[in-house]
């Protein structure tokens, strides 16, 4: 097929695949599943290890020991803070300050380290903006009060964690996957009826022009133009 036999049978089926996007486009976004809304409570902290000087042991520098200390805790509290146990012990302190309706898992729970600042954060993900502050209110007291019962290399004593900001609530926009989920919806019905087109004009065996009576093996003798 030339490019022109191409464009013909866009023409030809233009109302198709029109019909097909604009319905497929009204129908995504009439019946769309609204995301409830979610909030994210954040918090800054830093960590850190006191390790007592050994003056038994020569070349020993206990300010490189206790920042390397540091490092190793740092890294495996991310995790820490993802695990079961450590939602567990928050709900815990949730239920003990009196909020008996809230349930958290560890999917509600995310840590990241900030590598250029050698800080740590920690995210709580709900669907309520009160509720999501006393989550992180409890996931703090539970980091500062409880963090040795994760390392029990450390002793009774613990890591000590500094808070650097505060919990602060806010808003978490809708993700890239619900942005585009009408668009691509609407291009893959596009693709569908420019392909349902092509489908229909191969099916036809209708004769329209010279060139149909052509690929018959019939000699055109001549052709009545088509009138305005």
């Amino acid at each position: 097929m030339e490019l022109r036999d191409y464009a013909r049978v866009l023409l030809r089926y233009w109302w198709l695949i029109v019909l097909l996007v604009v319905v497929v486009g009204v129908g995504s976004f009439v019946f769309r599943v609204q995301p409830a809304p979610q909030y994210s409570a954040s918090v800054r902290f830093t960590i850190g290890v006191d390790a007592p000087a050994a003056k038994e042991v020569s070349g020993y520098d206990p300010i490189l020991t206790s920042y390397q200390a540091s490092e190793y805790i740092r890294d495996d509290f991310v995790e820490i803070i993802r695990s079961d146990i450590f939602a567990d012990d928050v709900n815990a302190i949730l239920k003990k300050s009196g909020v008996n309706d809230v349930q958290i898992g560890r999917g509600n729970l995310g840590a990241a380290i900030e590598k250029q600042r050698r800080l740590m954060s920690l995210s709580v993900t709900w669907d309520d903006a009160a509720q999501a502050q006393k989550i992180a209110d409890a996931a703090v007291k539970n980091l500062t009060e409880n963090n040795a019962k994760y390392f029990a290399q450390l002793g009774s004593t613990g890591a000590n964690i500094t808070i650097i900001d505060h919990p602060v609530v806010s808003p978490v926009g809708r993700s890239l996957r619900d942005q585009m989920d009408i668009p691509i919806r609407v291009l893959i019905a596009l693709l569908a009826g420019v392909a349902l087109a092509f489908i229909l004009d191969y099916l036809d065996t209708a004769v329209r022009d010279a060139r149909d009576v052509e690929s018959l093996g019939l000699k055109v003798v001549g052709e009545i133009p088509r009138g305005k």
